[in-house]
């Protein structure tokens, strides 16, 4: 019995494979981008979150709740008590991406300009009296709902001064321009607002 002859692909169906490839390799490179953009939104709302959780804490228990930033990734909110009165409850520190590795970190990446709110983008977390000025020490959110700077009261405590403060942070991976986002705060109404980069222009 003759032995079959043996038959290569055929053009068309080379053409076929090679399609199949480039459609699997592009759905592989959409979904890294697609990953880092989830660590970036969800990053954000780690800010935006912990940030409007401080001003309803700060309106709701009638005390000023004070406001730090860690880099790269870390932020603090601290309940300020009267003289005399119990230590306030510990807010536990938040992290971007829970501090996972490879995590968003607090960044301004070069040539991304400032946010529609032009609070200032000099550095990543950019806090600007609304009068002029520096912001003190810190800032903090009162029991109005506003966000203003800090004066030292004593050793141990900050409490908050006139100076409404208009705050921009700024935070992205390094490396990675599509990742970039910002959270602004107005000064005189405490008002938390997010933006995202998308290559041109910052969309809210």
């Amino acid at each position: 019995m003759e032995a079959r002859k043996q038959r290569g692909f055929s053009i068309i169906e080379l053409m076929i494979v090679i399609a199949v490839m480039m459609i699997l390799a592009g759905w592989a490179v959409m979904g890294t981008g697609s990953s880092f953009n989830n660590k970036a939104n969800a990053a954000m709302a780690t800010v935006v979150t912990q940030l409007r959780q401080a001003r309803q804490i700060a309106i709701s228990s009638r005390r000023n709740v004070l406001v730090t930033f860690t880099s790269p990734n870390k932020m603090q909110m601290a309940i300020q008590t009267l003289p005399g009165e119990a230590p306030a409850a510990t807010i536990a520190p938040a992290y971007l991406n829970d501090n996972a590795a490879g995590g968003l970190q607090f960044m301004v990446f070069p040539g991304v300009p400032d946010t529609p709110m032009a609070f200032g983008n000099s550095q990543a977390i950019n806090l600007v009296p609304a009068t002029g000025g520096t912001a003190g020490l810190g800032v903090l959110f009162t029991t109005q709902g506003s966000f203003v700077g800090t004066t030292a009261a004593s050793s141990y405590s900050q409490v908050g001064n006139s100076n409404l403060v208009n705050a921009s942070i700024f935070l992205g991976l390094p490396g990675k321009t599509s990742t970039a986002r910002a959270v602004t705060i107005l000064g005189g109404t405490g008002r938390v607002r997010s933006f995202t980069w998308d290559g041109t222009n910052w969309n809210e």
